[in-house]
């Protein structure tokens, strides 16, 4: 079992405020929770599905999450705030781990991802106008070849791998996909640090190299500085 100590650590190592830098960003910027708790001593990610009755993404697996508002102080806040209007998870309760370096998503809104831990005993109470249901499965599902399958698709003129992770939980079975699955990949990647049990090849991985690179550039600068 990966401890909060250990997750924590890992994680602190690609925390960053760059989705703070674009607030001006002409497509917007928006920023996710990835809520992380334990059931049965192994990590889980807490997440969404949303309602018919929202504008997009209805019925679609989600984090807790939205566009920025002007008044908020920062993607955390932002995070934080969509996390109590959808599902009643108090800001006091998130212990923030880490922001990752925005991603776009297909619209091209710049999206931070901000994780932490939240209660192992949480209970969601769901906006019922956004959300319709609430779940939790193992964040290590999404690294591994049971339960994915991926499909090949162009996406302006650019060929991409779909990612979809199919899950079983109290005989619902939930399928995540798209953006939502590759932020899921990715905090999975940074947390257990290793590789998906697939072949990845989408944008997910190049990410991921990146963020590798820029560790163990940071790692050198703060050596070279001690000498």
């Amino acid at each position: 079992m990966l401890s909060k100590d250990i997750v924590r650590t890992r994680l602190q190592r690609y925390n960053t405020s760059d989705g703070d830098m674009y607030r001006d960003h002409p497509l917007g910027t928006a920023a996710v929770l990835v809520p992380l708790l334990y059931r049965d001593d192994t990590l889980h990610v807490l997440l969404t599905v949303r309602s018919a009755e929202v504008r997009s993404h209805k019925g679609e697996v989600c984090f807790p999450g939205g566009k920025t508002d002007p008044e908020d102080k920062d993607s955390t806040h932002t995070a934080l705030r969509e996390a109590e209007e959808e599902i009643n998870l108090k800001p006091e309760d998130v212990d923030v781990l880490a922001k990752i370096s925005p991603i776009p998503s297909k619209a091209g809104i710049l999206v931070t991802p901000v994780i932490g831990f939240i209660p192992d005993g949480f209970q969601p109470t769901p906006n019922t106008s956004e959300v319709s249901d609430v779940f939790t499965m193992p964040l290590e599902n999404f690294l591994r070849a049971e339960g994915h399958t991926s499909k090949n698709i162009t996406w302006k003129g650019l060929s991409s791998q779909m990612d979809y992770f199919e899950y079983k939980d109290n005989g619902t079975t939930y399928v995540t996909w798209g953006f939502t699955a590759a932020v899921a990949m990715m905090a999975a990647t940074l947390i257990y640090e290793r590789t998906p049990d697939f072949e990845v090849k989408t944008a997910i991985g190049s990410y991921a190299k990146y963020l590798s690179d820029r560790r163990s550039k940071l790692i050198a600068t703060r050596n070279s500085s001690k000498m």
